[in-house]
Order: structure tokens, then C-alpha cells, then sequence
């Protein structure tokens, strides 16, 4: 007897394994040393712990090879592909990021309780798993993990009125937006018996009916499915009409025994001939005669017809011509057989189907609307849309956003505005791009609307923000309308954009952020958390070098060349053209020069702003400059080559996409 061990190599959760383990460590660590102090001073060693532990996830991420990605275990319900790989490298490289650059603000702000640290630690476990999920069940507990913690965080200065406001707000509009989410996968699962995206793609990825299909034959449409399945789900409908249509024996090797070819000996061949036999008997006792005149027999049994004459149809020639079938139901050639010693009239057969049609053809007997109906699966796939829409605050379902990110804690709005973004786009990747992919043409009126809105709402409501957070909220909004745009094209080039947009999205609002944390006011306000855009008067005489890598970060979000922001947005409107957007990428395109307003308006503020006194700042350390430096180089790199973002892009579409 073999004992089969399951080995490091064939875990591909183990990155998310270590981290969870992790935590639970640090949270024993925290707790042994305060057992018996009461104001302990552990927050430093916590973060570095935190960031040691991101490294290590990333090492064991970047480890795997390449060779067992797209490995699904624990059920089907985690996938480790190239998307939610790279996807998880890039969340983990801006987290430690963010730990390093929110140590300071910590310390001024007072929050010295190691639990913060383990809530970002589980915000960002929850994001893996997102990025991992490979089903809707997953995917809502990873969401409801990350949410948890964002809701805790949020209200976490318990002495600030605004915090608590803005965690209650957002604890109670997120579980509004997750019961859309559960109630959506409720009733997907109530339609296809299933929560997995592969059963999702295999069920509806090709063959949506009643979209892009309806105007094949059906004998095309056959041939996209598994023959086997159809041939399966006939004898099943069959047996509910007559159950002595087929004993448990014959019942069992069909389902076990049977291939596609069906005719391999003379007991498929006798199956099979029975049921021919008992479709003719089943339907002419009682149904078939008085449906002239009393109309029993419901579209359910027309269609079900439709697909028997389909079936037999398409197994023509591996019949041996049993039946002799036209392209028409009125120019059937109706003949008596004799084949394998087996005497068949199919005339009365046939002459039923014609009865129940009285059509000119056969492609225009609409079968396909009268089997599936899919408006329920939509209804479920619009709740969905609904709740993530919330978690990316697009309009008009961001309410919510600029009152959280103004009243929180400034380190809090760091993770809510930059890192669970990634997330959200890869499991809206996973269900239109993957499972439901047909779909998308019917949702893409309602993306364009919901872009569009986002994009003018953010551009317009942005002019009037004075403090910088709030205007960071709008900005934020803004962005994520013109992802959207992007995604909601469903071409090659419009994912590939979308790859490219957020890359640079969070590589910006970390170099953003990182300026926010760094310019420290030198006043008797050391409290105040928040910032007004006049706190950044005359920051270029202070901080030139600051002042430089604020006004480029700033640039290249408006679009300006040259920075990759430029390529990126342009990227986005050119994908809407390519898709037929026409009016769509115009309204954009105008709304992106609006917004360049308030982007522009700080750079004033900044460098020509009459003023005779500007603000004092605390000095920067060498350790936190480095990280808005390598952002500064980035902006320009990329402009200058961005082959390394394209390559990056161009390979997760094609992943994703084939």
C-alpha cells in the first residue's frame, strides 16, 4: 500500500496559508507581551514583522512555478493562475509599501494598539483570497474578510466623532452592497445548480441562447454541445413522461458506457432504436392528438421535440441513414428501414413533428428562447454588478465614499482608496470575461451608463473640493469610470488597458498618498489629520524634490504627456473607439481635460501661490524617500519604454482571454 503525501509543490494556496498562520502568530505575540502593560510601545516591531511576512509571501508567490499555475484545489473552489498571481504580487508590493510610509502617521495620531496591523493583515488576506476565488462562495467570504476589517479600521480612532461616523456609514452601506452580492449568487445558483466559474463557463461561455447562437440551426448549436449530454438529458425526459421507458440496467449503462459515437455495438444500437419506439408511444397515447384543437401540449414538449429531431438528425450518417432526414420539416423523405435486421416506420414520426410545427422551416422553429429562459440569471448577474459597484464607489453608488475617506483615519483611507481595487476588477474579470462572456453584451449599456456617470461625477463634483482627501475620493471615482469604460468594451485591447490603467492607477495613488503621509505640518494643529489643498502652499521652497514628484505624480493621473498616465488613458479612449464608442469615448476625452482642472489647481497652489509664508514641515527620512523616488523614475521609465507594462498586460489578456 502507497501512502500518497500531498506535497509544498501541489498547494497553490500556500502563500495564503502562511499569511493566515502568520497572523494568527502575531496576534499570540501581541497578546503575551500587553498582557501586563498598559500602554505598550510594540507598534514598531509589529510593522516590520508585517512587512517581513508580506516579503516572505511574496517569495513563496514568486516561487511557484510557472508550470502548476492554473491549479485548482479544495474543490474547485481556489484557482492559482497567472491573473491571481500577478495579481497578488502586485497588492503585496504596494502593501509594504504602505506599512513603511503610515509608521510616522501612526505614532503622531497616537494609534499604538497592535490590532491595526493585523486588520490591514486580514484586509489584505481577504484580497488574496478575492484575487484567488474560483467561485461565487469564495469570493463573497473573501469579500465579507476584507470588508470586516475595512469597516473596524475605518472607526478605529474611538475618541474622534468623524471615524466612528464614517465606520458606522460604512459598515452599514458595505453589508447593504454584500447582501446584493449574496442574494445574486443565490439566485444564479437556483438557475444553474451550481456556484463554480468552470461549470459557469462550460454552461454559458459559448453557447449563450437567445444571443449570439439564436441564428445558427440547431444542428450547429448541437454541435457546440456534448452530444452525450443532450442524448442523456432526452432519455431523462422521456422517463418522466413513461416511467417503464427504460429499466435501471439500461438506465445505468447508458450513463456509464456510452460514448459520443453511440453506435459502437448492438446493445447501443437496440438503446437506442427503443428509444426512438418510445417517443412515438409516449406522445401519440395522449397528447399528440388533441393538441389542434386543446392545445395540451406546452412549448416545454415543442421544444423538447425540437431537440429529438435534432438528435436524430445529426446522427444521420453514424446511423447508417437510418432515416433520410431534409433541411426542412416540410420536405422530410419519409421511408421504411431496414437496418441491422430491425424494421422502423418513422412516417407517423415524422408526421407528429409536422403537426406540432406548422412552419416553413426548420431553423425558424425558435427552440432555443422556447428551452432557456435566461432573464432570472440576468437579474442575478445585475445584483452582483450592483454590490461591486459599491465596493469600487462608481457612481451613482459612491455616496458613501467621500464621507468614509474624509472621516477615517488618514492611514485607513490609504488601503481603502489603493489596494482592494485590484481585487474587485479580477473577480468581475472572472465572471464577465470568463464564465457569463456572452453575457456581456446584454450588461454593456448599463457598464457604458454606469463609466460614463462615474467619470462625470468625478470630474465635475472634484472642482469643488478644497481638502485634498475628498478631492483624492472624487479623483478615485473618476478612475474607476474610466476602468470601467475599459472594461466594458469585452475586446482583447480593452482588457489589456484595463491590466495597464491599474497598474498605473495604484503605482499613482501610492506615490500620492505617500507625499500626503510625508509633508508633516509644523504647527500647533498636530492633530489634524486632514489636509487642506493651502497646507501645500509653497511646499517648493520647503521640499523641492517633494514638490517635483507631487506635481509629476499629479500630471500623469490628468493625463499629461510625458508620463505613462498619458499612454494609459489614451489607450482607454482608443479601445472605446475600436469597440464603436464613439460618443462615449468624446464624452471622456472632455471630462478628462475637466478634471485636469483640480490636478492643475494643486501644481498652482504649489509653485504660484503669492503668498510671503508658506508652511513648515517636519523633515522626511531616507527610508520613506526612497519609495516616492523609484515612483518618480517610474513615470518616466515607463513613458519612455513602456514595452515592460505592455509585455505585462498583453500576456494576462491572453491568459485570460484564450
Amino acid at each position: 500500500m502507497t501512502l500518497n503525501l500531498l506535497t509544498f509543490k501541489e498547494i497553490s494556496i500556500l502563500p495564503e496559508l502562511f499569511l493566515g498562520i502568520s497572523i494568527i502568530y502575531l496576534l499570540m505575540h501581541g497578546i503575551f507581551l500587553t498582557v501586563n502593560k498598559k500602554y505598550p510601545l510594540i507598534k514598531n516591531s509589529f510593522i516590520y514583522l508585517s512587512v517581513l511576512i508580506l516579503f516572505m509571501t511574496c517569495f513563496l508567490l514568486t516561487n511557484d512555478s510557472l508550470n502548476y499555475l492554473e491549479l485548482s484545489n479544495f474543490n474547485f473552489s481556489i484557482i492559482n493562475d497567472y491573473l491571481s498571481f500577478s495579481s497578488k504580487i502586485l497588492v503585496s508590493i504596494i502593501s509594504i509599501c504602505c506599512l513603511f510610509i503610515i509608521n510616522s502617521y501612526l505614532k503622531e495620531q497616537k494609534i499604538n494598539q497592535f490590532e491595526y496591523i493585523l486588520l490591514i493583515l486580514f484586509a489584505i488576506l481577504g484580497i488574496f483570497l478575492l484575487c484567488s476565488s474560483d467561485d461565487l462562495l469564495t469570493a463573497y467570504l473573501a469579500i465579507e474578510l476584507q470588508s470586516l476589517a475595512f469597516y473596524v479600521l475605518a472607526a478605529f480612532k474611538k475618541n474622534s466623532t468623524f471615524s466612528v461616523e464614517s465606520g458606522l456609514k460604512y459598515f452599514i452601506l458595505g453589508a447593504f452592497s454584500s447582501s446584493f452580492f449574496l442574494f445574486g449568487s443565490s439566485l444564479i445558483y437556483g438557475i444553474s445548480g451550481s456556484i463554480s466559474f468552470e461549470s459557469f463557463k462550460d454552461l454559458y461561455f459559448t453557447s449563450y441562447p437567445g444571443n449570439s447562437l439564436k441564428l445558427l440551426t440547431l444542428k450547429e448549436y448541437y454541435y457546440n454541445q456534448d452530444q452525450l449530454l443532450i442524448f442523456y438529458a432526452i432519455i431523462q425526459k422521456l422517463v418522466s413522461y413513461d416511467t417503464n421507458f427504460l429499466n435501471e440496467q439500461d438506465f445505468h449503462f447508458l450513463y456509464n458506457e456510452c460514448s459520443s459515437s453511440l453506435i459502437t455495438n448492438n446493445q447501443e444500437l437496440s438503446i437506442y432504436r427503443d428509444l426512438l419506439h418510445s417517443i412515438d408511444n409516449v406522445f401519440s397515447n395522449y397528447i399528440f392528438w388533441d393538441f389542434l384543437n386543446v392545445g395540451c401540449l406546452t412549448k416545454k414538449d415543442v421544444a423538447f421535440l425540437g431537440f429529438v429531431y435534432m438528435f436524430i438528425e445529426c446522427y444521420e450518417t453514424e446511423f447508417e441513414k437510418i432515416f433520410k432526414l431534409g433541411d426542412t420539416l416540410n420536405n422530410l423523405e419519409l421511408l421504411n428501414c431496414d437496418t441491422f435486421g430491425v424494421t422502423w416506420n418513422v412516417s407517423n414520426f415524422h408526421n407528429k413533428l409536422l403537426m406540432l410545427s406548422k412552419l416553413d422551416s426548420y431553423q425558424d422553429f425558435n427552440y432555443l428562447n422556447l428551452f432557456f429562459d435566461t432573464t432570472l440569471l440576468q437579474c442575478g448577474l445585475i445584483f452582483i454588478l450592483v454590490s461591486l459597484f459599491f465596493k469600487l464607489a462608481l457612481a451613482p453608488f459612491h455616496i458613501w465614499s467621500p464621507d468614509v475617506y474624509e472621516g477615517s483615519p488618514s492611514s485607513s483611507t490609504f488601503f481603502f482608496a489603493v489596494i482592494p481595487k485590484i481585487g474587485i476588477f479580477v473577480l468581475l474579470l472572472r465572471i464577465f470575461y470568463y464564465s457569463f462572456y456572452n453575457f456581456l453584451d446584454n450588461f454593456r449599456y448599463l457598464l457604458v451608463l454606469i463609466a460614463i456617470l462615474s467619470v462625470v461625477v468625478g470630474s465635475f463634483v472634484g472642482l469643488e473640493q478644497r481638502k485634498l482627501k475628498s478631492l483624492l475620493a472624487y479623483s478615485s471615482i473618476s478612475h474607476m469610470g474610466y476602468s470601467l469604460l475599459a472594461f466594458s468594451t469585452g475586446t482583447f485591447e480593452g482588457l489589456q488597458m484595463l491590466y495597464c490603467y491599474l497598474l498605473i492607477y495604484m503605482l499613482s495613488g501610492l506615490c500620492i498618498w505617500s507625499i500626503f503621509f510625508l509633508t508633516r505640518l509644523k504647527n500647533k494643529y498636530n492633530q489634524k489629520q486632514n489636509k487642506d489643498l493651502a497646507d501645500l502652499l509653497l511646499l517648493r521652497k520647503s521640499n523641492s524634490v517633494l514638490a517635483l514628484a507631487f506635481a509629476v505624480v499629479l500630471l500623469s493621473i490628468a493625463g499629461f504627456p510625458p508620463m505613462i498616465g498619458f499612454i494609459v488613458k489614451f489607450g482607454v479612449f482608443l479601445s472605446a473607439i475600436e469597440s464603436s464608442l464613439y460618443f462615449v469615448a468624446l464624452i471622456s476625452i472632455l471630462c478628462s481635460v475637466i478634471s485636469a482642472f483640480y490636478y492643475l489647481r494643486i501644481i498652482k497652489i504649489m509653485y504660484f501661490e503669492k503668498n510671503l509664508t508658506g508652511k513648515l514641515y517636519y523633515p522626511i527620512t531616507s527610508q520613506k524617500s526612497i519609495i516616492v523616488v523609484i515612483n518618480l523614475f517610474l513615470f518616466f521609465l515607463l513613458f519612455m519604454n513602456p514595452t515592460l507594462i505592455y509585455l505585462f498586460s498583453y500576456k494576462l489578456s491572453l491568459l485570460m482571454m484564450y
